[in-house]
């Protein structure tokens, strides 16, 4: 039987195993419980700052039936790993913080990292080099064309699931978003544009139900027509001189 949803009462409870040393200087509650949308089987993330760490850790624990997963960092390894994921367009440990539960910390040290978190947000992720824009563009395209010839059902199943990722996160990037992982990617494309979202949903739905790529190869140049379209023929990369084995 799977426990039941995990409730800010008992996620802080819970908590509370890690949080109430002299070191910890901010714990933030966040995912699904600290929204107040947890169902079961949800776990429970939390953010835990100390004075210092010879290293951030994650960690991942199971208490009362329910996986709890805590990322333990100080100041200096945050910043970096803010920093890490804003050029990776990936924010997921600053949303932690700048929408997280303060549950326990000083007061005013946590109102001053929610605030540098939200500003990590705010500023965006760094556009898309034009090399990287080019690059994507490509393997984008080949997935496409592969994905439009006749394919055995597990075949279309590979390239489909490596399409619905790598055509997101390039349609999130190029248009100056964040983008996520997992279901997160899903949550980006919705803040991003709804309808494009559903068009999503709808497109691959037609490729895993029904065998049928049509829906998915339209929104490949859907999405990549503002920049240019697909991209194949005359596409060259040229690897780092030192790419090579010798003496």
């Amino acid at each position: 039987m799977r426990p039941p949803a995990p409730t800010i009462d008992l996620a802080d409870g819970i908590l509370r195993e890690w949080t109430d040393g002299p070191d910890v200087i901010a714990a933030f509650l966040a995912g699904s419980v600290a929204r107040g949308t947890a169902g079961p089987g949800s776990d429970i993330d939390a953010v835990i700052i100390y004075h210092h760490l010879e290293a951030a850790v994650r960690e991942t624990h199971e208490r009362q039936g329910i996986a709890v997963e805590l990322f333990l960092h100080d100041p200096d390894t945050l910043a970096w790993f803010w920093e890490q994921d804003r050029k990776a367009g990936k924010p997921s440990l600053a949303r932690m913080v700048a929408n997280g539960l303060p549950v326990a910390g000083d007061p005013g040290l946590i109102e001053e990292l929610k605030r540098q978190a939200q500003a990590v947000l705010d500023a965006g992720p760094p556009p898309l080099a034009e090399e990287e824009m080019q690059a994507r563009r490509y393997a984008i395209s080949d997935l496409a064309a592969d994905l439009a010839q006749g394919r055995s059902r597990a075949e279309q199943l590979a390239i489909g699931s490596r399409l619905y990722i790598d055509l997101a996160d390039f349609t999130l990037r190029a248009a100056g978003a964040w983008t996520g992982s997992g279901k997160g990617l899903f949550k980006a494309l919705r803040r991003l544009d709804p309808g494009l979202a559903a068009a999503f949903e709808h497109a691959f739905l037609e490729l895993y139900r029904d065998g049928d790529p049509g829906e998915a190869v339209a929104l490949v140049d859907l999405c990549l027509d503002p920049y240019g379209g697909r991209h194949t023929v005359g596409h060259r990369r040229i690897a780092p001189s030192d790419w090579r084995l010798g003496d």
